[in-house]
């Protein structure tokens, strides 16, 4: 079986796509039984037969901030031109007999007709939250999906709440939609105390924190936990993990007429290391975010025994089952309620941490690279009758 995968999502930094692409084809190329993949990875330039690295987190986050300062007419136009050339080079490189499936992972599909193409989608976002993303990618998306989805022989997803939205969203048959959950990657565990306490001196953080992580994007609703914090009985700092990414930061400016609190505490991306410790270390993950494809800082929160408190919309109470304190994301006293309840009471900490645990084990990537591969084969096999 020799699959092509788009690697677009890997030029960037190793969060959200990216980190998905490298477990998934990490773990199946370490998978032992047949059948075998033969995985060659395309970056819309040349292919690879290893997984290509990330990108320098400093360098490429300037990079994009730059782009992202020129009118919007300006970077969709850029934007369609990479995508245009993308194609060109994909078309030819596809011919009958190169590989037997092709798999899409950036926005749309590609115009491929010589072979299968499997397009993994991974939220309805730009659909639903329109207002929470930067406008060329808006109209990106719009553009180019009506025009390409068609080209895809088959959609896989994340959750079965995204399989639900496709087919009633996007209209697609249900038996063209598989939904693979994701998983936490094997480093997320419980790390002892002293290497905790090293993170937290390093970076100078306090014994208790509440911790973010997530790109500071308007979607992930940051905005409410600055509200919630000023409701908290307790005065306790929030640590966001993650990069600036796009949108006004309204609730930088609200924390910051709080002069005693809230306080927050942005450390910009971090490596998977310090993330461990920072997640072993916190007093609770806070992920309050209005839509969620999937939702993983939730279970890479638990598996290092890190208390979570979510948003009980969209995928995420499929991900967190009966691990995590849910609350409303629109109602900031329910989120400072819960902050207090995790905060009180030891007993109920401890009860998430046993549970989030136990949650978190029922994921592997070894499952969801299984059962991805089982896909490709029942395309293939239908392919080929």
């Amino acid at each position: 079986m020799r699959i092509l995968v788009d690697v677009l999502p890997l030029v960037g930094l190793d969060t959200g796509i990216a980190r998905y692409l490298r477990n998934l084809y990490g773990t199946i190329e370490a998978l032992p039984d047949p059948p075998s993949m033969d995985i060659v990875y395309f970056d819309g330039r040349k292919t690879h037969l290893s997984i290509p690295r990330a990108a320098q987190p400093a360098r490429w986050s300037k990079a994009v901030t730059a782009l992202w300062r020129l009118p919007a007419p300006v970077t969709f136009t850029l934007r369609c031109a990479r995508w245009i050339a993308y194609e060109q080079q994909l078309q030819r490189i596809t011919k009958p007999g190169s590989y037997d499936l092709y798999h899409a992972t950036s926005f749309v599909p590609a115009a491929v007709t010589d072979i299968p193409q499997v397009f993994s989608l991974y939220d309805l976002s730009l659909i639903c939250y329109p207002q929470t993303h930067p406008t060329e990618r808006v109209w990106f998306f719009r553009y180019w999906s009506r025009r390409r989805l068609d080209y895809a022989t088959h959609i896989l997803t994340i959750s079965q709440y995204m399989r639900e939205e496709i087919c009633r969203l996007l209209g697609w048959p249900e038996e063209k939609v598989t939904a693979v959950p994701l998983a936490p990657a094997r480093h997320f565990s419980p790390r002892p105390l002293e290497a905790v306490a090293l993170v937290r001196k390093r970076l100078g953080l306090p014994k208790e924190y509440l911790l973010f992580v997530g790109s500071l994007e308007p979607r992930k609703n940051i905005g409410l936990a600055v509200q919630a914090l000023t409701r908290c009985r307790h005065d306790i700092p929030l640590v966001l993990v993650g990069w600036t990414a796009w949108g006004d930061k309204r609730w930088l400016a609200e924390a910051q007429l709080h002069r005693r609190r809230p306080r927050l505490i942005a450390l910009g991306y971090t490596d998977d290391e310090t993330l461990a410790c920072l997640y072993s270390g916190a007093t609770a993950l806070v992920y309050p975010s209005l839509y969620e494809g999937f939702g993983l800082p939730i279970l890479e929160a638990m598996a290092c025994g890190c208390p979570v408190i979510c948003s009980n919309t969209s995928s995420m109470p499929e991900v967190a089952g009966e691990a995590a304190h849910l609350i409303d994301p629109l109602d900031p006293q329910d989120l400072a309620s819960a902050i207090d309840q995790v905060l009180d009471a030891s007993d109920y900490r401890q009860h998430l941490i046993r549970a989030g645990l136990k949650r978190a084990a029922g994921f592997s990537w070894e499952r969801t690279a299984r059962q991805t591969r089982s896909v490709f084969q029942a395309i293939l096999s239908e392919a080929r009758s």
